[in-house]
């Protein structure tokens, strides 16, 4: 279901559903041919925050590696290819922008045999885009939208986030006995600029305000007869300051946290659960599952829609996973490799959400 005033397709991402993969599916085309629909299907669906920021926009109108992370074009090509070569079906990013969102896609479809990627919103009036990138193979995709938040820190230009047009994706994907509404987002961080030692935002209330704007986009976008999946880093702890707003959007969306429901453990997802806490053995990685531990904050959600009457199959969480993309450039318990902090021992800062999912038509 599309609002057109805020969906738009790119040309690349149509021609490549038509020669990829994806049959003879045509974005925006009607009558266009679904997917064969199966009894039961089982996919692969991450989340993660890529951590592929490759600095601000902006300033007096031109782009600025400031605020870069370290490595962000390597890992790009790394992570690209990581999430090909492992399988995984579908996947939610964010913090990736630009040319390394080509670079990300280039990659998957190449180890993964097919795949496409779909890109949130994008750059507008000098802000970056909001750095979300979907990336599906050997599933259709049969709609979109995109939302960039009213909420933001744009008085202030001290904040990271007042050069990035934070937002949300809608994309809707045939998956053989029906149709799931995925949405990704990831909210306002507060992070400053190097040389700023001070805002005077209230950040927990943007994040409050954001929340309001992708509950009403997550009513506008979803058909009752599809199952919803909501996945982002809302910067938001469980016991943090707008964790009551978090809670309302699940209720509101009838949603439940997949990791409260199926998960072990506190379920960290910020950079202080891979440094302190994820003690994977290194001789069975990569692929590399971080074990039950109380390190570093849960930031990072996957909620998934609770069976209802309308629902035309059945989405059944199978397993959930928090899951680390090691470089075997040092030994796990470093972040970085190097003493200075310029070659990251990880391709991203956070801990990754692995979701199985079997789907089954009822």
């Amino acid at each position: 279901m599309t609002d057109q005033s805020q969906s738009t397709i790119r040309r690349r991402t149509a021609l490549q559903a038509g020669v990829a993969g994806f049959g003879s599916l045509v974005l925006g085309v009607p009558g266009a041919t679904k997917s064969v629909r199966a009894a039961s299907e089982s996919y692969r669906f991450l989340w993660v925050n890529s951590w592929l920021t490759d600095g601000i926009e902006g300033v007096l109108g031109a782009p600025s590696n400031i605020a870069a992370k370290p490595q962000y074009q390597e890992r790009a090509v790394e992570l690209g290819h990581r999430l090909g070569a492992e399988g995984y079906d579908i996947v939610g990013l964010c913090e990736v922008f630009n040319d390394e969102q080509e670079t990300v896609e280039t990659e998957y479809a190449a180890a993964a045999g097919t795949g496409t990627a779909i890109p949130g919103p994008e750059p507008d009036g000098g802000e970056k885009g909001a750095g979300l990138l979907d990336l599906v193979s050997g599933v259709s995709v049969t709609d979109q939208a995109r939302l960039e938040y009213d909420a933001e820190p744009d008085g202030n230009l001290t904040y990271v986030d007042a050069h990035v047009g934070k937002g949300a994706h809608y994309v809707e994907l045939d998956v053989g006995v029906g149709n799931i509404d995925l949405f990704t987002t990831h909210l306002v961080t507060g992070s400053l600029l190097p040389w700023a030692s001070g805002g005077d935002e209230d950040i927990p209330e943007l994040r409050r305000q954001q929340l309001d704007e992708l509950s009403a986009f997550v009513a506008a976008q979803t058909s009752p007869e599809n199952v919803t999946v909501v996945a982002g880093d809302f910067n938001i702890a469980p016991d943090g300051e707008a964790a009551g707003a978090l809670d309302d959007f699940a209720t509101t969306a009838g949603v439940a946290d997949a990791w409260l429901e199926h998960g072990t453990g506190s379920g960290g997802t910020n950079d202080d659960a891979i440094s302190n806490g994820c003690a994977f053995d290194p001789t069975t990685a990569p692929p590399a599952y971080c074990p039950q531990d109380d390190a570093g904050e849960r930031i990072d959600y996957v909620f998934i829609e609770e069976p209802t009457a309308e629902h035309e199959f059945e989405a059944r969480v199978d397993g959930i996973d928090r899951r680390v993309f090691w470089r075997e450039l040092a030994p796990p318990e470093q972040f970085y490799a190097d003493d200075e902090g310029n070659v990251p021992n990880y391709l991203t800062d956070h801990v990754g959400l692995e979701l199985s999912l079997s789907v089954t038509s009822i």
